[in-house]
């Protein structure tokens, strides 16, 4: 396994615990197989994932968190694969993402996980 930031724009980024359940176009991925080696496609590919926070969240990360949850948003996603500073860092692009479903495993108004759905997805 890798390590994940969600990039919050501005230089800001909060360091994911884990991103997981990778389906696109209805095939399971492993994550970092998918990262390491997409070749990009011409047509969209939709699907999902779930990206899980840890316990140092930043506040921006949570802002979003609480605008994707509304089904009605959708944004472009970035979720950088390896050291955000680094210039080789891939990043994974998710196009008009919403909040498919959030996890709440205690009375944290913080979800720990997000099942993000997209509408397309590429590594740059």
């Amino acid at each position: 396994m890798g390590t994940y930031h969600l990039d919050l724009g501005d230089a800001q980024t909060e360091q994911l615990d884990d991103v997981i359940h990778l389906l696109v176009d209805d095939a399971e991925l492993d994550v970092d197989t998918f990262i390491s080696s997409d070749a990009g496609s011409d047509e969209p590919r939709r699907g999902s994932l779930v990206i899980v926070r840890n316990d140092e969240r930043n506040a921006a990360a949570t802002r979003w968190v609480e605008a994707v949850e509304d089904l009605t948003t959708e944004q472009d996603v970035v979720i950088i694969a390896g050291d955000p500073t680094s210039p080789e860092a891939r990043r994974l692009h998710l196009t008009k993402a919403w909040a498919a479903t959030s996890f709440h495993e205690d009375e944290d108004e913080d979800p720990e996980a997000i099942a993000l759905a997209f509408a397309d997805i590429a590594v740059k």
